[in-house]
């Protein structure tokens, strides 16, 4: 809509094209910062905000030979000026706020990577309730929620299929993402049907939010890897497990609309950041 917009540009002047213009290109960079491209195509990410600018361009071109014109003592003018300036406003404070999501604290955890075979994807991840809305729990603060790109960047064969098999990211192979020792592990619960976040499955869902899971203690902090396929964990509580074991698969079970990787790590109740391979993972990132 807006780029169909920006293409008919009929400001007045250059100051209203000026303040259109500058409204739209912070909500496409909240897009880009905050939206999900994993649904439609990651490549997206890239191309939508390229054929902006060249939207841009185009009518600039319309609009130079018109003055600036933002000083008219015309009520409605004025009026419409303050609405422009307030849409900015709030386009730019979320992308203000998912920015800050790419910053963290210094008592981060080193972890290899937990997936080892294809392209992956962060949907949480960060900072900020923005980019990542486990960051409002304290012991999940920076927690991740992953799930796996197909060769034209989506992560399933639909928007949202009922199938748990047509998820790229299920049944992939979890590997422990540091040597450590098992201090719990939950199976044997039941997995979910994508997006069945209902009255039904309410109850399962509080009293089991990780699902099938390990915690792995790990340089004095708790790994949790949660939602995993029933049945599919291959270690147990007191075993020691060293960098790079599989120890079960990605699923679907616990507090979990569709299949994907949860992992988070927390020190005496409190979330601590994670660096995967040495990168501080945001949502939209690649691994």
């Amino acid at each position: 809509m807006f780029s169909v917009e920006q293409w008919r540009s009929k400001a007045p002047n250059r100051g209203i094209w000026l303040l259109d213009t500058g409204s739209k290109v912070l909500f496409f960079a909240m897009l880009f910062l905050i939206g999900r491209w994993d649904i439609y195509s990651y490549y997206l990410r890239f191309i939508v905000p390229v054929l902006f600018l060249f939207i841009v361009v185009k009518s600039y071109f319309q609009v130079k030979h018109l003055p600036w014109g933002l000083s008219s003592t015309n009520t409605v003018e004025k009026f419409s000026i303050g609405i422009r300036l307030m849409v900015a406003l709030i386009f730019g404070f979320f992308v203000v706020s998912a920015l800050k999501g790419y910053s963290y604290p210094t008592n981060f955890i080193h972890l290899s990577s937990p997936l080892k075979n294809g392209t992956y994807y962060v949907g949480h991840g960060g900072s900020s309730t923005q980019i990542n809305y486990h960051n409002s729990h304290p012991s999940q603060a920076f927690a991740l929620d992953i799930l796996k790109l197909n060769r034209i960047g989506i992560r399933a064969n639909g928007l949202a299929p009922k199938d748990l098999n047509q998820y790229e990211i299920y049944g992939e192979t979890i590997y422990s993402p540091c040597e450590g020792k098992i201090i719990k592990v939950v199976d044997g619960l039941k997995e979910l049907e994508p997006n069945q976040m209902n009255n039904q499955t309410k109850n399962y869902r509080k009293k089991n939010p990780s699902g099938n899971s390990v915690v792995i203690q790990c340089k004095g902090v708790e790994i949790t890897i949660a939602h995993m396929i029933p049945k599919s964990i291959k270690v147990k509580q007191g075993q020691q497990v060293r960098d790079g074991m599989a120890i079960g698969k990605v699923g679907n079970s616990g507090n979990s609309s569709e299949p994907h990787l949860h992992i988070h790590a927390e020190k005496n109740g409190k979330g601590i950041p994670v660096l995967i391979d040495g990168s501080f993972l945001k949502r939209n990132s690649l691994f």
